[in-house]
Order: structure tokens, then sequence, then C-alpha cells
């Protein structure tokens, strides 16, 4: 399939995809109460003395009360939050082992516009990293799933907003952007986690394929390896200041999407 068919075939399930992403976000949104992190509004700043001209009603009576100073309870305008979202897509994310499971890349959108739609719905802004610019309002999710479709992400580049990275992360030593507050999702197809084969098998997507007599032989080494990646994976967004989170496509995607959303809220 050429790029302008498979980007035809992507717009074409646009729709269905944001649903999905809607009703997973309601269902999460649904268990989870209260927000530790300020969203769009005004926040408590400092106490002052009432001045002339100054309305009587910010008079903090109650305050003012312990002393002989009428004072005003100032507050600091905030600005919504920002978090950035990032898709790190790679060709191996395509990979799904059974026609009843999602690929890794499918799962990765599901999750990272479920989130999106959290977070806009909380008042923060959400900007796909590399792609476009901070978003808010009922427009965004449309606007993040279209960016999806031209580009997979870029390296985060805002320092200052938290950033959430999807992807597989098999790739040696992995790296991510400092971004204290942020988190990392790791997406796995179970095969890749279980090794489920044995006999004669046939290994494609490495370059050339790659044989294996006694599949089974490979398993020890192969859960070994994937081990140690899972753990570099972990300590390069320890590293970076965010929490490392795994996620396997047969396993449910509010789980996922809930032990994100919380981490979020209590960084």
């Amino acid at each position: 399939m050429n790029q302008v068919a498979q980007a035809e075939a992507l717009a074409a399930g646009l729709p269905r995809l944001l649903l999905a992403a809607e009703r997973l976000a309601h269902v999460v949104a649904a268990g989870v109460h209260g927000r530790r992190r300020a969203g769009a509004g005004e926040a408590f700043w400092q106490f002052r003395d009432f001045q002339e001209g100054d309305e009587s009603r910010r008079i903090d009576w109650r305050r003012s009360a312990s002393g002989e100073r009428l004072l005003l309870r100032e507050r600091e305008a905030q600005v919504p939050a920002v978090c950035m979202v990032q898709l790190q897509d790679t060709p191996g994310l395509r990979f799904a082992s059974m026609p009843a499971l999602p690929s890794k890349r499918e799962r990765a959108v599901l999750l990272l516009l479920a989130l999106s739609c959290l977070l806009l719905e909380a008042g923060e802004r959400v900007a796909l990293a590399g792609v476009t610019g901070p978003l808010a309002g009922r427009l965004a999710l449309p606007k993040l799933a279209q960016a999806l479709l031209l580009a997979g992400g870029a390296a985060a580049d805002d320092p200052k907003a938290r950033h959430v990275v999807f992807g597989d992360f098999l790739t040696p030593d992995p790296v991510f952007a400092t971004a204290p507050g942020g988190a990392v999702m790791q997406v796995l197809d179970p095969a890749e986690c279980d090794f489920p084969y044995a006999g004669r098998v046939v290994f494609e997507g490495f370059g050339a394929p790659v044989e294996a007599a006694r599949a089974q032989s490979w398993q020890a080494a192969y859960q070994a390896r994937l081990k140690a990646q899972k753990a570099a994976v972990v300590a390069a967004a320890q590293r970076s200041g965010q929490s490392p989170l795994f996620h396997r496509t047969d396993a449910p995607p509010a789980t996922a999407l809930a032990a994100l959303y919380q981490a979020l809220r209590q960084a």
C-alpha cells in the first residue's frame, strides 16, 4: 500500500478511532475522583492590605478579624498546564501476533488520544510533540488525531511541559527528553513478552529472516534480553524524571489509561 492509500485508509477510520478514545476516556474518568494538578482558573497567591478603590467583596473577613487591618485575598492567574504527547513510531510498532489483537501502534494511538481527551476535559492544553502547538477546546482532539496521520512525532521540544511518550522502545539504549512529571508508556505484544514459539520458526522483520530450528531453546535467552531492555527503559525514564509504565496489547486499555492518568496526577 503506498503512502497516499495508507493515509486515506487511516483517515477513513478516524471517526471510529475518536469515538473509541472518547469512550475509553469516559470509562476511566468515571473512576477518577479529584485532581491534584491545577488547571484553568485562579489560585490563591497572597494577602495584602485593603486600598481605596478595591472591591469590598474581595476582603477576607475571617483573616481581617484576627488583626486591625482589612486584608484582601489576591489571586494569581494560572496558565492551563501543557502536556506534550508523543508517539515514538517505528516499523515494529505495527506488529500484532494474532488477528484478534490490535497492533502495538493501534493501541498506543488509542491510549494517546484517550489520555488527551481526559486532559483536555480537565482544562489542560495538549500538543503532539514536534508537530502541533498546544491545543485546547472541543476541536483539539480531532486535530491531534489528524496530526498523527501525518507524522509520528519528533523529539519533544518544550522543556516546561510534561511529556508522555508511547512506543515499544525495543531499540538499544533508549533515551527520553528530560521532562519531570511526565510518563513513558511501553506497549508490547504478548508474543514479544512470552515468546510462545516452538519447533522450526522463521522470524522476519529484522532485516534478513532469522531461522530457529528449535525456537523453544531460544526462550530463556530471549526473555533475559527482554528483561534487560525493559529495565533500560525504566532507568531511562527515571533519569528523565518520568514515570515508567508498561502495557500488553492483550490487557484492557482502561487499566493502562487509569494507571497513566494517576501517574500524571500524582507527579
